[in-house]
């Protein structure tokens, strides 16, 4: 019972953890998504050339 609590209380500190990146990137002007190579980045840098 021990072991599934830790596990669940480590699931929760990582999302919280998630989350507050994830607000300090939108207070900079950054997409939560700015520092991953996704395709509609690449969509993007492809239009634009």
């Amino acid at each position: 019972m021990k072991l599934f609590i830790n596990i669940i209380i480590a699931i929760i500190a990582l999302a919280i953890f998630t989350l507050i990146k994830t607000f300090q990137r939108e207070k900079q002007g950054k997409c939560a998504a700015c520092d991953y190579d996704c395709e509609i980045k690449k969509q993007l840098v492809k239009a634009k050339k």
